[in-house]
């Protein structure tokens, strides 16, 4: 069994949703390749690039190597990806802008004390329930307000490639685009802290609990104690299908705390996976015994299946990964 040098909100997401697919991802002797970019997941890489490319630019009156749009672009999109998500990404981002986003999120970040924090990956043994375990994350975002006020952001983009419309997650302190274009969700109610208009009436977890563990984790990496009141922003692009190419867009901004017991709660979480690894005992609803031999099924799972660069052969490892969760 590997070593496996931090836990990520991703990972610890996995953890919970298909521990064989992270046992073969992260701890498994003769590890499969990494399941290729999907479609959707490089609409969002491709967004994301475009959008913290503008922002540096604009923010900080210069280019800058790392953040180039075509640096950024490449870093983050497969390159079987690239041709389709490079109009994928343009058209969210020129609807993000046109919708007013844009406008919005500069505003917000001129309340911030230095310079933001743009796509940066942060690392550091956090300290938990008398432990430390080590973190990773990339937030999107990090400021600190003139007001004291600890601001961490994340984009999402939700639904590109579906069939039929993606609605925004209740909460949002305002939604552009659409019918009710310009407005607050019916449950918000804003107190501005800082600059920044939070939703009091609501906590992250309530909207989505990924996001609530995404954001704290980031929180966590960049100092904020297990508990603390930073604000967790989420700007969500939702699309719905037109029969052109290039979906109709919203953007539902959503501004608030994340509460301090579903943080404590996910602290567990953590440390109960994090002293899992180190036993290996990793299949916990089995016994040791047990969970050995499933380690050692999965180290050999790979083994039997081909591993030439035939997409024929690559075609069939996904759909049986896939199958076997």
């Amino acid at each position: 069994m590997r070593n496996i040098e931090y836990l990520s909100p991703t990972s610890i997401a996995q953890w919970y949703e298909d521990r064989s697919e992270f046992y073969l991802q992260r701890l498994a002797d003769e590890r499969p390749p990494r399941l290729p970019q999907t479609r959707p997941m490089a609409a969002g890489a491709a967004f994301d690039a475009f959008i913290k490319s503008y922002l540096v630019e604009n923010l900080f009156g210069e280019k800058r190597p790392k953040f180039e749009l075509k640096t950024l672009f490449e870093e983050q999109v497969e390159p079987h990806n690239r041709d389709w998500a490079k109009l994928a990404g343009g058209h969210i981002f020129t609807q993000y802008k046109k919708l007013g986003a844009i406008a919005d999120l500069m505003l917000e970040l001129s309340h911030a004390t230095h310079e933001p924090r743009f796509e940066f990956t942060v690392t550091d043994d956090v300290a938990i329930r008398g432990g430390a375990v080590p973190l990773l994350g990339k937030p999107d975002v990090y400021f600190i307000t003139k007001g004291g006020e600890h601001v961490v952001y994340d984009w999402k983009v939700n639904g590109y490639c579906g069939k039929s419309p993606t609605s925004p997650k209740p909460g949002y302190i305002i939604v552009r685009g659409g019918r009710t274009s310009g407005k607050a969700h019916k449950d918000c109610q804003t107190i501005n802290k800082g600059g920044i208009d939070v939703n009091v009436a609501t906590t992250l977890e309530v909207i989505d609990e990924s996001w609530a563990s995404q954001i704290s984790i980031y929180a966590w990496i960049l100092g904020e104690e297990v508990g603390s009141q930073f604000i967790a922003g989420i700007d969500q692009i939702v699309a719905a299908p037109n029969n052109t190419d290039f979906p109709d867009l919203r953007v539902a901004s959503h501004r608030c705390r994340v509460g301090k017991q579903f943080q404590i709660d996910l602290e567990i979480r953590i440390y109960e996976i994090w002293e899992a690894i180190k036993s290996g005992h990793i299949f916990d609803n089995l016994s040791r015994e047990e969970s050995d031999a499933r380690c050692l099924m999965l180290d050999n799972y790979y083994k039997a299946f081909p591993t030439s660069d035939d997409p024929k052969d690559k075609w069939f490892q996904q759909i049986t990964r896939e199958h076997e969760r």
